[in-house]
Formats: C-alpha cells, sequence, structure tokens
C-alpha cells in the first residue's frame, strides 16, 4: 500500500504483508518520522448492506479520493433523468487531477476528515448564513440531523425525523458523493441527504477548542441536509434549467452583472467541535499532523480549527519515485443552505477563489522562489567536493606501485626528502629524488609538488639521455598537475626543464622560454622559482647568443647564490661559443667546490676529447677513481674513452668484461650499461658474435635499453638478416636523440628488405633533418641503383662527387663520446657492389666512379684507390676521379698528392673537390700562400665547405691570429660537431 508522511509528506510505498491487524509503526526514509500505518479495507471487509439497500456505487478511475470511499447514501427520491446524469457526472469528476493522487481516506469505522468541518446550524433548512468559510473553524454541538460519514458503512433505514432522513427506495439509484463539490449545493431533482451511520449519529460531544496544527481522532459532526435545488433565477425569475445554476439559484446573465457590481457579503464564524479521545487500542484513526490550514481566530477570542485535510492512516502512493502531490492550502468549503437574497453564496465562491489564488500564490512563492534559495544556500555552505584523480596520475602511480611494494611513511616526509636531494645537483641525488617523489605521488596522488619534483629530478638527472617513454609520461603528469593546481612557478619550472632535455625537438626552446618568462612575471613567484627561469633562459640562449645566456645566468646566481647548476650550464655556453678555455675553467672551479659533481666531471672530459686532448680526460677519470676506489661509472667511463677516442677497442673489452664480473652488485640501469658498451666495443673489435651476445645480456636486465637494440641492429645489418634488424630497430626508435640517423638506418632495413622506393623516402627526410647527412645522399643514389634507376642514380650521385653542397673529409656529424656509438661509415657498411652493378660495359665508367665515390666514404680506401685508378685508366680526363685519388695520396702517399690534385684541377677547373685537394696538398707542401690563394678559391664556389674554412683559418693562426679565430668561431657555430675548428680554438686559447 502507499503512504504519505505525516510529517514531510514524502510519498513511498510498503508491503501489504508486513501490517498486521492493529497496524505497523514505519519511519519516513526521508525525515525519519514514526507514524502508525493500518491495513487498508478491501472489499470483502465491508458488511453487506441489508436487504433492500442499493449495492454501492462504482469507484470511478482517478476519481476524488474522499468521494471515491464513501458509498452513496439512499435519495428520497428519484431525479429527473437528465439532471441526475448531470449531478452524478459532476459528482464523480476530480477536481484536482492536475496535482496527482489525493490520499485516500481511511477504512470504513474510521473518522471522516470532512464531517465536522461544517457547523450543523449551517445545513439546516432555516437560516442561511452568508459566511461561506463559517465551517473552517470549530462547531459547538447543536441539534441537527447528523450526516453519515463518507466511508462509513451503511445502515438500516431509519425514520424521517429531525435528527435522520427519509428512507431509501430499493429502486433508487446511488450517486456517489463529493465532499469537495459540497459549495454546488444539493444535487438535482430534490434528492435527499445521506443516512447517518448509527454508531456516529448516537454519539456526541461537549464542546472544545481543537489544538491548532494537530486533528485527532474525533466524533462524527451531525450530518446537515443537502440544501434544496432552485428552478427559477432568484434575480429576474427565469427558469433555470441548468443544474449548476440551480444550485447557484441564479442564471449567467445575472450572475455576470452582480460579478460587476458585487455586494457586500458577511462572514459567518461556525460554533466549535469537541473532539472524542481515541479508542484504547490505538486501532482507529491516530494523530496525525495537519499538512496545511488557515490560522485565524473566531470573533470572540477563541481559536478556530484549521481547515486542513488530515492523512489518513492508509494514504497509498507509488514508492518508484515520490508522487505528485496537490498543495492544497484549504479544505474543500461546504455551502449552506441559501436563504434570503444569496449573496453569501456568491461571497463564498468569491472567497473561496481567492483564498485558492493566494495559497497557489503563496505555494508557488515557497516551492519557486524560498526553496531553491534555501537549497542553494545549504549547498553553498557545504564544503566543495574535491576534483578527481587524472587518469594520467593514476595510471602512473599503478605503474610506480611495484616498484614501492614495502611503503612507508607519509607523503609529506618523502616530498621533504626529494626537495633536499634536489639541492645537491648531483647525478646520483637526482635519482634518489626521483624516487622520493615517487613516493610522495604514492602516499598522496593529489600532490602536485610531488609531480614538480619527479619531473624536475628526471630532466635534470637524465637529461637528453631519458628515454621517450618516461619523457612522454613526465609530460602527462605535467599536464594534468596543472589541471589541478594551475600553473604554479614549481610546475612551469619543471616543464621546462624537460622540454629543455629535448631540445633538439623542434619548438621545445621556444616553449620553455616562454614558460620561463610567464615564472617570472607572477609576482608571487619565490627567488628560488625566479632563478630557475632565469636559468632557464640562459639555456635557451646558449646556442643563439651567449651574451644573452650569460646575463640570463648572472641574474640566476644573484636570486640563488647556492644553486651550483649555473657555473655547470655557464661553462657549456662559453663551450658554445668557442671559448673552450673559459669552459674547462669554470668547470673545474665547479669540481673544486663539490668533487661529487659528475655532470661537472663528465662535461669536462668531453670539451678534452673534443678538442684531441684525451690524456687530459683519462686523467680526469683516474683520479675520479683514486679519491673514490671502486666508482663503477668512473670506470665505465675509461673503457668508453678506450675503444671511441683512443681506437683501442681491445682493451676496452678487456676492461668491461672485468667489470660484468661484478654486475650483481650494480643496479640493472648500469649493469645493462656495461654490457651495451660491451657489445659496441666487441663490435668495434670485429667480433659481430661476442657484440651479439653481450648485447642479449644486457636486455635481459633491462629489455627496453636502446644501446644494446642498436648495437645488435648493427650486427644484423653486416649479416643482411632483415627480420632480426627489424625486431631491433624497435627498440631505439625515437630514443637516439638524433631524429636524422634513425631514418637513415631504418631506410637501410627498407632496401635490406627490397623496398627500394620506400628506403628512398627514408634517406631523403633525413636529408631534410640534418642537410650535414651525406652519408643519407650517398644511401639515397644506392636505393636508386638497386631498383635500376641508372640516370636517377647519377644525378643523386654527382651533387657529392664534386662536394659544393657537402664536404668530402666528413661524412656525417657525430659525437665525440656517445652511449649509441656507430664507427665512422657504419650507416654505409652492406651497400657494396650495388651502383657497380649499373655498369653495361667495359668503357661505362660512371658505375666505377659512383662506387668508389661509396668505398671512399666508407673507409675503405684501398677500394676506392682500385676503382678511381679503373676510371682514370678509360678516361684520363675525369677530374673527379683525379681530385679523390689525391685526397687519398695525402693519407698515405703525400709527394703524389699535389700532382694528382694539379691534373684534377687543370681537367675540370671549377671542381669544388679538385680545388680543395690542391690546396691541401700545397699546405702539406710548405706552400703556404699559394695555399691560401686556392682555399679561397675554394670557398668562392663551395662557401659551405668547413674543412676548407678550417684549414685557411689554420694557416692564419700565427700571421693573423683573430682573424683566425672570427673563421674558427663561425665555423663551430654552424657545426658544434666540427673537431678540427674546436681544435685550433682550444690551441689558440691556451696560448693566449
Amino acid at each position: 500500500m502507499r503512504i504519505v508522511c505525516q510529517k514531510c509528506a514524502a510519498a513511498y510505498a510498503i508491503d501489504d504483508r508486513l501490517i498486521t491487524t492493529k497496524g505497523v509503526r514505519a519511519q519516513c526514509p526521508r525525515c525519519r518520522h514514526l507514524q502508525l500505518v493500518k491495513r487498508e479495507a478491501s472489499a470483502a471487509s465491508v458488511t453487506a448492506p441489508p436487504e433492500g439497500a442499493a449495492p454501492p456505487a462504482a469507484q470511478e478511475p482517478r476519481s476524488n479520493p474522499a468521494a471515491a470511499a464513501a458509498p452513496a447514501a439512499p435519495r428520497s427520491a428519484p431525479a429527473k433523468p437528465a439532471a441526475a446524469a448531470t449531478a452524478q457526472k459532476a459528482a464523480a469528476s476530480d477536481l484536482f487531477g492536475d496535482f496527482g493522487e489525493m490520499p485516500e481516506l481511511g477504512p470504513p469505522g474510521s473518522v471522516d476528515p470532512f464531517a465536522d468541518l461544517g457547523p450543523p446550524a449551517s445545513r439546516t433548512s432555516g437560516g442561511l448564513p452568508s459566511d461561506p468559510f463559517a465551517d473552517l473553524g470549530p462547531a459547538a454541538p447543536a441539534a441537527s440531523t447528523p450526516r453519515a460519514s463518507p466511508a462509513a458503512k451503511p445502515g438500516p433505514p431509519v425514520p424521517d425525523a429531525p435528527g435522520g432522513a427519509a428512507p431509501a427506495s430499493a429502486a433508487s439509484p446511488q450517486v456517489p458523493v463529493d465532499p469537495l463539490l459540497d459549495f454546488l449545493g444539493p444535487a438535482p431533482g430534490g434528492l435527499e441527504p445521506e443516512a447517518p451511520s448509527p454508531a456516529r449519529a448516537s454519539s456526541s460531544a461537549p464542546a472544545g477548542a481543537v489544538p491548532l496544527g494537530r486533528m485527532s481522532a474525533r466524533t462524527p459532526a451531525p450530518n446537515i441536509p443537502k440544501p434544496e435545488m432552485h428552478t427559477n433565477c432568484r434575480a429576474c425569475g427565469k427558469d433555470l434549467a441548468d443544474p449548476f445554476d440551480q444550485a447557484m439559484g441564479i442564471c449567467e446573465d445575472c450572475k455576470q452583472r452582480e460579478a460587476a457590481f458585487p455586494r457586500e457579503a458577511t462572514v459567518l464564524v461556525a460554533p466549535e467541535v469537541a473532539a472524542t479521545a481515541p479508542p484504547p487500542d490505538n486501532g482507529g484513526l491516530v494523530e496525525l499532523p495537519v499538512m496545511s490550514g488557515l490560522d485565524a481566530t473566531a470573533s470572540g477570542g477563541e481559536p478556530r480549527s484549521e481547515g486542513a485535510t488530515a492523512l489518513a492512516s492508509d494514504s497509498r502512493v507509488s514508492s518508484v519515485k515520490p508522487a505528485r502531490t496537490s498543495h492544497i492550502t484549504a479544505a474543500p468549503v461546504r455551502s449552506a443552505q441559501r436563504g434570503g437574497s444569496g449573496g453569501g453564496s456568491r461571497a463564498g465562491v468569491v472567497g473561496l477563489l481567492v483564498l485558492g489564488i493566494l495559497g497557489a500564490g503563496g505555494a508557488g512563492y515557497y516551492f519557486l522562489v524560498h526553496k531553491p534559495q534555501e537549497e542553494q544556500r545549504i549547498r553553498d555552505a557545504r564544503p566543495a567536493a574535491p576534483a578527481p584523480i587524472p587518469q594520467e596520475v593514476l595510471a602512473s602511480v599503478g605503474r610506480w606501485k611495484l616498484q614501492f611494494l614495502e611503503l612507508e611513511g607519509t607523503s609529506a616526509e618523502h616530498l621533504a626528502a626529494g626537495q633536499k636531494q634536489l639541492k645537491l645537483d648531483q647525478r646520483v641525488a637526482y635519482t634518489e629524488a626521483e624516487e622520493s617523489f615517487q613516493q610522495a605521488l604514492l602516499l598522496d596522488p593529489r600532490s602536485t609538488d610531488a609531480i614538480a619534483g619527479y619531473v624536475q629530478a628526471l630532466a635534470l638527472g637524465r637529461g637528453p639521455g631519458m628515454d621517450d617513454n618516461s619523457f612522454q609520461e613526465a609530460r602527462e603528469l605535467i599536464q594534468a598537475a596543472k589541471g589541478m593546481a594551475g600553473e604554479t612557478p614549481a610546475l612551469l619550472v619543471a616543464h621546462a626543464n624537460l622540454l629543455l632535455a629535448r631540445a633538439r625537438q623542434p619548438g621545445n626552446l621556444e616553449e620553455a622560454a616562454r614558460l620561463a618568462t610567464e615564472v617570472l612575471s607572477q609576482p608571487g613567484a619565490a627567488d628560488a622559482y625566479k632563478a630557475e627561469a632565469h636559468l632557464v633562459l640562459g639555456r635557451s640562449h646558449v646556442a643563439t647568443s651567449r651574451e644573452l645566456a650569460n646575463q640570463e645566468f648572472e641574474a640566476a646566481r644573484k636570486l640563488a647564490p647556492n644553486l651550483k647548476r649555473v657555473d655547470y650550464y655557464s661553462a657549456l655556453a662559453h663551450e658554445q661559443a668557442g671559448q673552450y678555455g673559459l669552459a674547462l675553467k669554470q668547470l673545474n672551479q665547479r669540481m673544486k667546490l663539490d668533487p661529487q659533481d659528475w655532470n661537472s666531471l663528465e662535461a669536462a672530459a668531453r670539451i678534452y676529447v673534443e678538442v684531441g686532448e684525451t690524456d687530459r680526460a683519462r686523467k680526469l677519470y683516474e683520479d675520479r677513481l683514486k679519491a673514490k676506489a671502486g666508482d663503477v661509472s668512473a670506470s665505465l667511463a675509461l673503457a668508453v674513452l678506450r675503444y671511441q677516442a683512443e681506437g683501442n677497442a681491445r682493451d676496452a673489452v678487456r676492461a668491461l668484461k672485468e667489470l660484468t664480473k661484478n654486475a650483481s652488485r650494480y643496479g640493472s640501469r648500469d649493469a645493462s650499461e656495461i654490457y651495451s658498451h660491451l657489445a659496441a666495443a666487441q663490435r668495434t673489435a670485429g667480433n659481430d658474435a661476442g657484440a651479439e651476445e653481450a648485447a642479449s645480456q644486457a636486455l635481459k636486465v633491462v629489455p627496453a635499453m636502446p644501446e644494446a637494440h642498436l648495437q645488435w641492429f648493427m650486427v644484423a645489418l653486416s649479416r643482411k638478416d632483415a627480420a632480426l634488424a627489424r625486431e631491433h630497430l624497435k627498440g631505439f626508435q625515437g630514443r637516439l636523440q638524433d631524429a636524422a640517423l634513425e631514418k637513415v638506418l631504418e631506410g637501410r632495413v627498407l632496401l635490406l628488405e627490397g623496398d627500394a622506393a620506400g628506403a628512398q623516402e627514408r634517406f631523403q627526410q633525413a636529408v631534410r633533418l640534418d642537410d650535414r647527412r651525406m652519408d643519407a645522399k650517398l644511401l639515397e643514389g644506392v636505393a636508386a641503383a638497386s631498383a635500376k634507376k641508372r640516370d636517377e642514380a647519377y644525378r643523386i650521385f654527382y651533387p657529392v662527387l664534386e662536394a659544393r653542397e657537402w664536404d668530402p673529409l666528413r661524412l656525417a656529424p657525430r659525437p665525440a663520446l656517445s652511449r649509441f656509438w656507430l664507427r665512422p661509415g657504419d650507416t654505409l657498411m652492406g651497400v657494396e657492389n650495388v651502383v657497380k652493378a649499373l655498369s653495361e660495359r667495359q668503357e661505362d665508367v660512371q658505375p666505377l666512379l659512383y662506387e668508389g665515390l661509396v668505398r671512399f666514404h666508407q673507409g675503405n680506401r684501398q677500394a676506392a684507390e682500385q676503382l678511381f685508378e679503373s676510371v682514370v685508366e678509360v678516361s684520363p680526363n675525369n677530374g673527379g676521379a683525379q681530385a679523390y685519388r689525391a685526397l687519398i695520396a695525402l693519407g698515405t702517399k703525400g709527394a703524389q698528392a699535389r700532382p694528382l690534385a694539379e691534373r684534377a684541377v687543370a681537367v675540370e677547373r671549377g671542381l669544388p673537390v679538385a680545388r680543395l685537394a690542391l690546396g691541401l696538398a700545397q699546405a702539406a707542401d710548405g706552400r703556404v700562400p699559394e695555399a691560401m690563394r686556392t682555399l679561397q678559391s675554394t670557398l668562392d664556389v663551395a662557401p659551405k665547405m668547413l674543412s676548407a674554412q678550417a684549414k685557411l683559418a689554420e694557416l692564419q693562426v700565427k700571421s693573423k691570429p683573430q682573424e683566425a679565430r672570427a673563421v674558427l668561431e663561425k665555423v663551430v657555430g654552424l657545426d658544434p660537431s666540427y673537431f678540427p675548428a674546436k681544435q685550433l680554438l682550444f690551441k689558440l686559447d691556451e696560448r693566449g
């Protein structure tokens, strides 16, 4: 059954099987109010009417609950057919259908809540009161005809008397009575009022006031006979055919005239009706709160009862969702029997309408204005719910959980430890800080400070060596943290440093500078963050302007004197500008202050190698081992120096094998790095099997180690194993820190797989990414030759041969020391005889010439010289073949270099490589003035030829040192990896 809460009017449902015969106490789930719920009456429980009594009227669907629950009282006389039908239709209608279901009345035997709403005196045939609201107040007992409750079962007919009604005929129709329609008057045809209930008719109670706000179970008030119907208009005497007009006693025209000129109406207060005490077994109607009503007092100071509808205990509504309830401000008003002029009826109708409008307006204001404002105020007073943790943070935390299975302490403790480790500015400290910030974020995934610290430690500790997965993860974490906390100075600085770790990617330097500028524009940023921002700006200017970079570094020093990284990056700025003496001096000072600073030690050793001072680099590492015995980083660096800078691969292999014996004592990263360098050293020494074994060991420790994948890839290329090469290509793609080199290696795999067109496209992309990569241009010609495109291959090879755009003494830029080690010419290995296969006849010299060019840049000078000699034998006037023979002779047969170069220039005077060969040969013979003129003429036809510029500056060092420095700095600015120019600049610094 459905119930309505007596306190908050919420509608809910309860299972009928849970209700006992005496009822149960139910608690409202919304306001927790307790109320007694009785089992509703069924059709079987109603006592059958006696013989002769008419059956109860059928209940109309969605009819008024009060009318539907009460059987019709017997009528004294049959009504006219038309009038009776109209009255029955009006009585069965639902005036409040638009407001939802009304609560049903109680079972038989319960109290009619509408029975005592009107005074008995107002129901008599004499003296019609003019107050239409008289029945809203408490009524005093009077000797009047009682009226049966709509919920009471029909009783036996009683004789016609002042306190009873006429007996009903068995054939008389029974029309449902709706108490809400009582103000319309009696039904047409002189229908008699209902028969009273015997139980209620025999009881009376003394007068007593009903407490405001509550309505107790009470004895039913005496029934009032229905007022008679009028057949003529009281104003004009016109016959009334409409039942509504008959009830009102006035026609429609007169009604409109009186509405325009209303008469003054008087209000009669009804006497009070006393309430009886509830039954002792509490089985009757329980005390229910009045849901709404009118608070008023009668003229004498006595309170009036509230005209409100009390909810019966068996009211039912749906339990799926709160049912619609009609917000009624007053109970339906019953009109008294008209008398006199009938002005009270009009006033009653008008008053009812005004009351309804005022009640609806008040209810509308409450529900549409006051209640939403109150709910909004409550919502605003509540604390805001925390924002959800971004998915990027949850994903990272989920991956890190396996690294820290036994996590102790609080997030704040780990955060403080990480920040302390960051201040040390050491590589080992960066790694420890990285782990501390990870643990802090695991304990508090909302900590944006932990995210900023983690990204900062990752960027500064790993730098360009950071793998792509870590870089992408850090980038996503930064974006997620900005979404949670906004663009705080800590997050902006960490993001800028992360971008500088990938400074070679387009747009990263500019974006890092923008983020640093934004930090400086925030007035609330701390000096430490502003110093970091100046440091970022200085690093972004290192490649373009040493002056601007040093200004930013000086500003960082003023804001944070203890920021140790300022000296390190300032030294890199001097290095970028070609001032290697100043750079090394600053790095040495930094190492004196902090001997544990590995970054400064590594940078100083690298600069020494690039300027040709390998012995000094070795001494740095040896001093580190003396100060800190067993330092694995220093031992590994010494082994790398042997096979990458000194050309001593065999000693490097022995040293690295010695380190692998204790690999279990090192961390996984260090152990995998040792095996990767062992693979590179083995391959450099010509032991491909040993290189493959070492690479497999490295990948067992760290499966994603890109250095090991690269060495195994090169072994697969040399064996022409396309499937193996493709497998390991995936292991280092996107992680070599050189996009052009990656395109070259990908093209090599495609070429090995037979996809010449795809390979040629990759080589073209590599040249567009880095125009210094002459190996990519040569491989493009090889790809065309493998597809038997003779003319296209010759068109590609000729610019490389004449060396107008490329330097013939430099195949491609390469670092002096690198994690991703490749020997000079490694990218061209395995493409021999592809171009030579284009030769169709013996006198066809073009394939031999370009095959010799490929062998020359592979480093196989002996095979190249043989091919060039074959070309000269067939075509003595081939200037290109003569010029390359002269370049080969400079390294082996110096005396033959100048005659070969002079012959090349004589044959093809405008060939840049011929002029370069002649200038170098003249310088080797001590003919400096002639060499300078020849080299200058070379630059006239090939301005980008760096070897000619460097050699010309070398010849000017003694006579014109300032001019020589200017030329060398220009060369280093164009290509920082051109080591011959760096060596000359360092010598100038040493002298000066």
